[in-house]
């Protein structure tokens, strides 16, 4: 991903929700169904009908597969057939630790090789214990699935965002890894408004909105006012790192 950054990433449910999004200046529009979890997968019919209503001239569209575990057989079938409804890049949690993430993602690079799709592995930070074991997961997404970007998230919605839960400096170690690696670094995870300018300073490629996008909490439907405000912050934070220090 080059150009500007970060790109503004935002997930949607339907077409209504992906149109909206595409109007109001989404950079990626991220399929993503948040009644059925943090990575909750947007129905592949859906998914179809999603692509063909925004058109040729569409922004980057990723998907989820949900909150799959990391066993094998079937998340390379969820990632292939989410891959074959056109998608852009195909993302999938790391709902794993210690000997089973790293042989998990072993196993799931040895069944994608060949003809993996653009693959986000999507790290779920509360349920890993800080920087280090972040660190080693996205090496080993990087070096065992070649992924194309390495994004952290929560898993659990309502016990605090990722900038409550890691510091700036380790948040600026993560990006600084991956993208030493040349692949993209995402930030998301119940961000807020008033984290863009922090989480920017950190060199994110992007950074993943839902509920601050939302009249409610994550569940609830778009609001395009409250869509305007987070972008405005966002391309901001793009300007004010133009500003020679």
């Amino acid at each position: 991903m080059n150009g500007l950054r970060p790109l503004f990433l935002v997930s949607v449910r339907d077409c209504r929700e992906a149109q909206l999004a595409a109007a109001l200046g989404a950079d990626v529009i991220d399929l993503k169904e948040p009644r059925h979890g943090a990575l909750g997968a947007v129905a592949r019919d859906e998914q179809r009908a999603i692509l063909a209503a925004l058109g040729a001239k569409r922004p980057l569209v990723s998907a989820t597969v949900g909150d799959l575990p990391l066993d094998v057989a079937p998340l390379a079938a969820a990632i292939r057939a989410t891959a074959a409804t056109g998608v852009d890049i195909v993302k999938f949690g790391v709902f794993a630790r210690g000997t089973t993430a790293a042989e998990g993602l072993r196993a799931l690079g040895r069944a994608l090789r060949g003809n993996a799709p653009a693959l986000v592995a999507v790290l779920p930070v509360d349920g890993l214990a800080g920087i280090g074991e972040i660190l080693d997961l996205a090496r080993r997404a990087i070096g065992d699935c070649d992924v194309a970007g390495v994004m952290l998230d929560t898993a659990a919605k309502t016990r605090g965002s990722l900038p409550e839960l890691l510091a700036p400096a380790e948040l600026a170690r993560f990006v600084a890894a991956v993208r030493a690696a040349g692949r993209f670094a995402g930030l998301a995870g119940s961000l807020r408004r008033e984290h863009i300018a922090p989480l920017a300073a950190t060199g994110a490629d992007l950074l993943g909105f839902r509920g601050a996008l939302c009249a409610g909490d994550r569940t609830a439907a778009l609001d395009p006012a409250a869509f305007r405000l987070v972008r405005e912050r966002l391309l901001a934070a793009r300007s004010a790192s133009l500003v020679p220090a």
